[in-house]
């Protein structure tokens, strides 16, 4: 028990499990509901400035906007079904190649923020192919987003080049994401996919990476990396083509 004031207040360390999640549950029903009232708002704003506005790219930043908080509405229903007993994934068939896009689309904030800096980040992507894979498509889009992010904050002091092939091999569709960024000391190797392992101290939680590679694996895919210290990291997703 903690002492605060007057009020005898009880540590929820000291809870037990199932008394713990029925406050979570409680607590989160108050804040889901606020904040999908937010997003509903940011949703009707983006589009209704999109419809008064002439630049291009203007409108193409207000989609964004009013995509992604769709997305941030689906990903609380997840949780919340999640934390209440129930989880709900829609796997289907979906171009890897219209998900590429999309990130592009999303991180092009990123990018610009670096490159304001006079630190430019050269993008190249180079797709060959159209096929398809079978997964959920929020989740697909999130943990490729990890990494992404990833590689571009490797390079917000330096600069450098991003590069992004998707391409087949045999039966299987290959991503490939490489940066010329700060790279991974040797010793953090064997790490890198451990929970809270980060190596951004405050700005990082340690669980983009294990997150991405949790999703790859439950959506059919493998994932692997390379990296050097001081000259970049290259990962290669490999998922099963869909017929």
């Amino acid at each position: 028990m903690k002492v605060v004031g007057n009020r005898q207040i009880k540590d929820t360390r000291d809870m037990m499990p199932e008394e713990y999640l029925k406050i979570l549950v409680n607590l989160s029903e108050g804040i889901f509901h606020d904040f999908k009232n937010t997003l509903a708002i940011i949703s009707g704003l983006s589009q209704l400035s999109a419809s008064k506005v002439d630049s291009k790219e203007v409108k193409d930043n207000l989609k964004i906007i009013n995509e992604s908080t769709f997305e941030c509405r689906d990903a609380i229903d997840r949780f919340y079904g999640f934390i209440n007993g129930y989880s709900v994934k829609d796997k289907k068939a979906n171009s890897l190649r219209h998900i590429l896009f999309t990130i592009l689309d999303m991180v092009k904030y990123e990018l610009n923020s670096v490159n304001t800096k006079g630190h430019y980040i050269e993008t190249n992507l180079t797709v060959s192919t159209v096929g398809q894979i079978y997964g959920n498509e929020y989740e697909l889009k999130q943990g490729i987003l990890n990494i992404v992010l990833n590689a571009i904050q490797s390079m917000e002091n330096t600069g450098g080049t991003l590069d992004i092939r998707l391409y087949e091999k045999e039966d299987h569709i290959i991503l490939e994401i490489e940066d010329t960024g700060t790279g991974i000391a040797e010793e953090n190797i064997g790490k890198i996919f451990e929970p809270k392992f980060t190596t951004k101290g405050d700005k990082g939680t340690g669980l983009g990476l294990i997150i991405s590679k949790n999703i790859m694996e439950e959506n059919d895919g493998e994932i692997s990396f390379k990296s050097e210290l001081g000259k970049g990291t290259k990962f290669t997703i490999k998922f099963p083509i869909v017929e």
